[in-house]
């Protein structure tokens, strides 16, 4: 049930992971204290059986169980809860029902990337920031539609100055990508709605090589990946949102982008002053 379960539970902590499998939006909507009552444990033992599942507190945990009913694996549940959200905003909009549906899409979209600025931890992006501009080279992963977003992140970075590569898969087409890195390099793993078990295998194998692996995501993160110095760069989470996870990722892309260019402005220009000369030659 757990991307990132763990077998080192004990008894007790066992008792709380079944409640929160059993009863997900219970395991969600009930504060700490009583998920003790209820568990026969304590509010430790809670706390603790959330960081061994890979969360950082039990108020990730929760948000985590809220989405377990729209599994961001099920493309069918994903659309069906934007749908739904869209829906319930064209019952109360005065417009017609088409432009009520795509205005509850703007506005979602509006609010996840404003949502970005108190989800992040703002240490790790600044590390992020640094480590980005420092490195020989950086690669960028995504998987599925997510390889989109890495494609999208490759290419900025490259406009301001900055040696990136995007790649995507799986098995030997993640081994060669790992193959050609350097032990100096940047890894950002793009996974905005969750790490599926591909990705968390990159993740892995990328942190015997470099240390400087970032996350760009909404769900939880692995404590034993974070222990072995993985770093997340935290979405907020669309679960009932009408808008996808795309608008906060490229948001936050574009934000580290802007940063990476505001401190090295002279690199940043060059690259652009080179981009735009092939622009012009192929534009004649």
């Amino acid at each position: 049930m757990w991307p990132n379960a763990t077998p080192s539970l004990t008894r007790l902590e066992q008792a709380v992971a079944l409640f929160a499998v059993e009863g997900p939006v219970r395991f969600a909507t009930t504060s700490g204290t009583e998920i003790a009552r209820q568990t026969g444990t304590s509010e430790a033992t809670v706390a603790r059986t959330a960081q061994k599942l890979g969360f950082q507190n039990i108020k990730e945990m929760k948000a985590f169980c809220a989405r377990m009913l729209q599994d961001p694996a099920d493309l069918q549940l994903v659309l069906r809860s934007r749908l739904e959200a869209a829906s319930d905003a064209d019952a109360e909009a005065s417009t017609p029902i088409a432009e009520g549906a795509m205005t509850a899409v703007l506005r979602a979209a509006a609010g996840l990337t404003l949502g970005v600025h108190s989800s992040l931890d703002w240490d790790v992006a600044a590390r992020a920031v640094e480590a980005c501009s420092d490195a020989p080279r950086i690669t960028v992963y995504g998987l599925g539609t997510a390889s989109f977003m890495a494609g999208y992140a490759d290419l900025e970075f490259a406009r301001v100055g900055l040696q990136s590569r995007a790649v995507t898969g799986g098995g030997h087409a993640n081994a060669d990508a790992l193959f050609r890195a350097g032990a100096d390099d940047v890894v950002l793993v793009v996974a905005p709605r969750a790490m599926f078990p591909d990705v968390e295998r990159f993740t892995t194998a990328a942190l015997r090589l470099t240390t400087r692996v970032f996350i760009i995501t909404q769900g939880p993160v692995a404590a034993e990946l974070r222990s072995q110095g993985a770093q997340v760069l935290r979405l907020p989470p669309t679960h009932a949102s009408a808008a996808t996870e795309a608008a906060s990722t490229m948001a936050l892309i574009d934000a580290l982008v802007a940063e990476i260019a505001r401190r090295n402005p002279e690199r940043a220009m060059e690259a652009r002053a080179r981009a735009q000369a092939y622009r012009s030659e192929f534009s004649r």
